[in-house]
């Protein structure tokens, strides 16, 4: 396909902080890197599933191996990053006299130890009046030593500065950011990965996937985000199904791990869209896993968004699955993007709606879940001017 003509806005910024170590069996360095940052004495951040998979321990025995220390595993948390359970995490630290933290885990694990670091900094108890404040960057200074392992390969969040929490009180899920939260080394070792059911592996490989979609259509688009997220679909169609299909397949994780982090440095610069802010509300009041629920909008979504500034920009989404679209009308090219998205769903087994977490119809009953996703702070870089009656559209479309 020729490369169409694409506008961005003439000043943009790009930021990526995290160092990147990548290789299969790259946790038997954590000894040495975690003593070039200063830490001493780890904490782990983990979860319980994690540990009784076994996975949790494939890293803490590398660091029995080393000179590294543990000072304690912290296995309390729960899908979604929850204010009390960051709570705890901090305290945890704090009670086992760590200087440094590990988190290996998915986005919820990572996002818990992104959250109970800037507490730690802090020297604060609770992280709900930092969650109120969303932004966290005036005086801000860098944290505790922070290595992650992602051990999913969707959420990208041990190299974006911003965490989603979830206040249970309030049932809402919000958007925090902090310059110096994400990991200070992201090491992406796709063994890790293996353990990982089908369908999680799945839904969050469509969350990595609804990272790079968004990115590119975004009203905060630029070339940078382009090149990384159109490079991360074309290994999200190639070796998502042979990471569902043939679990062990080394080569498919790592290509996974990689399209993951290379989505999440694109929309950590450009933010998303409609898909996250309605993804949000489904998990904050009916506790869809956010992955999932990304797959149920997002095709939805995305034919909501075809609009003529958007088109070309579908056209190079399309062009970058793997379908001959150079000889098409703009138009059409971009509907082939949304038909790819549907055929990925269907051939990873991703078939549900929102039918299957009892969600309703009524209008009155979907009130709560339109307010939620309309006050998300993602649904303003829609390229599309979103209603609430579009979100009830959209949520009715998805059942």
């Amino acid at each position: 396909m020729k490369y169409p003509d694409i506008a961005f806005e003439p000043l943009f910024t790009w930021v990526n902080r995290p160092r990147i170590l990548f290789s299969p069996g790259v946790r038997r360095e954590i000894g040495f890197e975690m003593a070039q940052l200063g830490g001493k004495r780890a904490a782990v951040f983990t979860d319980k599933g994690l540990v009784n998979a076994g996975v949790a321990e494939m890293v803490l025995a590398e660091i029995e191996k080393s000179d590294l220390e543990l000072a304690g595993v912290f296995d309390e948390i729960l899908q979604d990053a929850r204010i009390e359970v960051i709570n705890a995490g901090a305290a945890f630290y704090r009670r086992v006299n760590a200087d440094c933290l590990i988190a290996v885990g998915g986005g919820s694990v990572m996002d818990t130890a992104k959250a109970a670091n800037i507490l730690i900094g802090s020297g604060d108890e609770d992280f709900q009046p930092l969650a109120d404040q969303a932004g966290l960057w005036e005086n801000a200074t860098p944290l505790k030593p922070h290595i992650a392992f992602p051990t999913t390969a969707g959420t990208g969040c041990e190299v974006t500065s911003a965490m989603v929490v979830l206040d249970t009180k309030a049932r809402a899920k919000l958007s925090v950011t902090h310059p110096y939260c994400n990991s200070d080394l992201a090491m992406l070792d796709p063994e890790l990965t293996v353990r990982l059911p089908p369908k999680v592996t799945a839904f969050t490989g469509v969350d990595a996937l609804t990272h790079a979609i968004e990115s590119i259509v975004s009203t905060g688009a630029e070339p940078i985000a382009d090149a990384l997220a159109l490079h991360a679909i074309r290994l999200i169609f190639k070796y998502l199904p042979v990471a569902v299909h043939e679990p062990e397949n080394i080569d498919a994780r790592g290509s996974m791990m990689l399209a993951s982090t290379m989505a999440a440095m694109a929309f950590g610069n450009t933010m998303t869209g409609a898909v996250h802010a309605l993804a949000h509300a489904l998990g904050a009041i009916y506790g869809i896993p956010h992955g999932l629920a990304n797959a149920i909008m997002l095709p939805h979504v995305m034919e909501y968004n075809l609009i003529d500034e958007r088109l070309d920009r579908f056209r190079m989404i399309a062009d970058a699955m793997g379908i001959e679209v150079g000889n098409m009308e703009a138009k059409a090219a971009s509907e082939e993007a949304v038909v790819g998205v549907k055929g990925l769903l269907a051939t990873i087994g991703l078939t549900e709606t929102l039918k299957d977490f009892g969600v309703p119809t009524d209008r009155d009953e979907l009130q709560p879940l339109v307010e939620l996703a309309a006050a998300d702070g993602q649904i303003g870089y829609n390229p599309r001017y979103v209603e609430e009656e579009d979100i009830v559209s959209l949520y009715l479309q998805a059942h």
